[in-house]
């Protein structure tokens, strides 16, 4: 920086690293924020450095306690040249990693955190002179290291309790279901609290529904959910801003989890390793996923602990441009049908347009075999309502036809679990259903987050829950199901 050239200010930093590491969302990169002055003032660096925690809950890691200074030790050149500022504005950049000089390494400005201000962004520990000193006033000193692994490449195990959650200004504690936003409290059989985020951010606009509000749903049904999602693999769908911003799927959960959190391993032909699935066992596990935006909760078909045989064997009926009451229609007559067969069917909303209806296979079938119970089934009905259905795939080939989508029955498909919320106006779930139900008058939109628990209690019980446990003669129903297809 010499006399005659005008020092840069914070906006000529953050258009500069703008223009030199493009943005790829596709990249799960881990992010930061950082506490930054008036545009106008001129900076010889980025002012503040901030701690940097995985990207668990909302993408957004919090800014350390601003310093005096940028750093403990500044160059005599840059004191005589500098201009310090108070922090006015918060913006949140992704990086790689850190450095072993406590930097970041490509840095890329992501956007303005205007609903942030900078003395939120506490953390818990910050770099200094090219290491990562505690914060912690009870930690002893003595023996305190002087450097520390990025939290970027801390393992799970470096990661427990709330090194690996971001404090943030609206705080609930997971745990026991008296837990609620704002209360106080220890996570059951927990040794650390781990704290809820962000529960005002508004995730459905045109309802004013909060992540608090999806997050207090999670706990409400949790009674109901928790029976479908015990000992079964998970993928989350995650809306850090809500239904109206992006969204990405998660399958492989991150090494920074905490320990408590259960995964199962299961090999990917794709990617040619282990995908670590999540594996909800308990409501800490569930409102765990809901902190980190995860919206829909979609779960397989069997469970981590016999993965080749199937526990239900689902029939999608997916109108796309047919109307609802061809899937009643179609739902009706797969009903009676298996009813006849002796085939026991249980039927929810998908949240959206359409109807699944399950037949519990108590893990009799590969999942060939339930594949092959789904097209049976598709025939049978195809053979009375051909007129307004059709298995065909290709969706412009369907037309106004309601499609029998069996092939949801393989090894790694997913449906969306009963109770699950979509990321839609109005905040449906996918609602378990009474045969009786399923009329003209059956309208899936009214459950909604603000509906379901209600109408679960009024109901009592939940009527396709017989799915997870029934062990049905399906030798017996196969053939009967089989003389009615030809």
């Amino acid at each position: 920086m010499t006399d005659n050239a005008a020092p840069p200010t914070v906006l000529d930093v953050v258009n500069a690293l703008d223009r030199r590491y493009p943005r790829d969302w596709a990249e799960a990169w881990d992010r930061v924020g950082l506490v930054l002055g008036d545009l106008a003032h001129p900076v010889s660096r980025v002012l503040c450095v901030v701690d940097c925690v995985p990207d668990v809950n909302d993408g957004v890691a919090w800014a350390s306690t601003v310093l005096d200074t940028p750093c403990e030790k500044v160059p005599a050149e840059a004191k005589k040249d500098s201009t310090w500022v108070e922090p006015e504005l918060v913006c949140e950049v992704r990086f790689t990693e850190w450095t072993d000089e406590g930097l970041l390494r490509h840095p890329v400005f992501l956007r303005w955190r205007d609903d942030k201000k900078p003395e939120e962004c506490i953390g818990t520990a910050q770099w200094r002179n090219g290491g990562m000193a505690e914060l912690s006033n009870d930690e002893p000193k003595k023996g305190r290291k002087a450097k520390a692994e990025p939290p970027s490449r801390q393992s799970a195990k470096a990661t427990k309790g709330p090194a690996a959650e971001p404090p943030t200004r609206d705080r609930a504690t997971l745990g026991s279901a008296t837990a609620r936003p704002g209360s106080e409290g220890v996570l059951q059989g927990r040794a650390v609290p781990l704290q809820l985020t962000n529960l005002k951010k508004v995730f459905w606009p045109a309802e004013g529904y909060t992540k608090g509000d999806l997050i207090e749903y999670y706990r409400g049904i949790s009674p109901w959910l928790l029976r479908y999602l015990r000992d079964r693999p998970v993928v989350l769908t995650r809306f850090p801003d809500g239904i109206e911003g992006k969204s990405f799927y998660q399958k492989d959960a991150p090494d920074f989890i905490p320990d408590w959190i259960r995964t199962v391993p299961i090999w990917s032909e794709d990617t040619g390793r282990d995908i670590k699935y999540f594996v909800c066992d308990d409501l800490d596990s569930l409102l765990y996923v809901a902190n980190m935006g995860a919206i829909p909760l979609h779960l397989w078909l069997s469970s981590a602990g016999s993965l080749e045989r199937p526990d239900w064997c689902v029939m999608d009926l997916d109108p796309k441009e047919a109307p609802f009451s061809d899937v009643i229609k179609v739902a009706r007559l797969l009903h009676e049908r298996c009813e006849a067969a002796g085939v026991p069917n249980y039927v929810k909303t998908t949240g959206k347009t359409g109807l699944h209806v399950m037949i519990p296979l108590g893990k009799q079938l590969t999942w060939e075999m339930s594949r092959g119970l789904g097209e049976l089934l598709a025939r049978v009905v195809m053979r009375e309502l051909g007129d307004i259905t059709t298995i065909i795939r290709h969706i412009r080939s369907r037309g106004t036809k309601v499609y029998l989508d069996y092939m949801q029955n393989r090894h790694g498909q997913l449906i969306v679990a009963p109770y699950a919320v979509r990321p839609l106006p109005g905040a449906t779930v996918s609602m378990p259903l009474e045969w009786k139900e399923v009329n003209n008058k059956l309208d899936p939109t009214k459950f909604t987050i603000r509906t379901a628990i209600e109408r679960m209690q009024k109901l009592g019980h939940d009527p396709v829950a017989p799915v997870l446990t029934e062990v049905p003669d399906l030798g017996k129903a196969l053939e009967r199901l089989s003389s009615g297809s030809d």
